[in-house]
């Protein structure tokens, strides 16, 4: 009984010493610069060490120089909802082919460049979206489940004359 405490000890003191799990994230990080197929500039963060998420805010901004020497920027990249460590450009990038440069400060410095057309995509009018009511076969089984659960509570739950 006292190995197992004393192997138990020795187990829990190097976890805490090592710093856990949460030691093995940091470091310089890596980022993934590319464009939405429309009029945006996605940019992943990872750690570069590991691979990982960058879970902290990154301060990012971008600038682009268009192929007749067009400069914008600095444009910010804010956090989106899509996922943890994606950031979407806070302004679109207007029509055309541009070197784009996103710069890293926080948590630690960082910088990509990539080519990036930028289109205009086309717009959604009320017309085009179709809209064809509930699925048949939703429907057939909203209707089936419920009769074959009825049924089956029917003779499971039926009383047997008495003999």
């Amino acid at each position: 009984m006292i190995r197992k405490a004393a192997a138990l000890f020795v187990f829990v003191l190097t976890f805490l010493l090592s710093g856990g799990i949460a030691h093995a994230h940091g470091g310089p990080i890596k980022l993934d610069v590319h464009g939405d197929g429309g009029q945006g500039v996605n940019v992943t963060v990872t750690y570069k060490n590991d691979g990982h998420m960058v879970p902290d805010e990154v301060h990012m901004t971008y600038t682009a120089i268009s192929s007749d020497n067009k400069t914008i920027g600095p444009v910010k990249l804010v956090a989106s909802a899509e996922g943890q460590s994606f950031y979407t450009s806070a302004e679109p990038l207007p029509v055309g082919t541009w070197t784009v440069t996103v710069t890293a400060t926080h948590p630690s410095p960082a910088q990509q460049s990539v080519a990036v057309i930028s289109k205009a995509l086309p717009v959604r009018t009320a017309a085009s979206i179709v809209d064809d009511g509930p699925d048949p076969v939703l429907i057939t089984l909203s209707i089936a489940v419920p009769a074959v659960l009825a049924g089956v509570a029917f003779f499971v739950l039926r009383r047997r004359p008495a003999r």
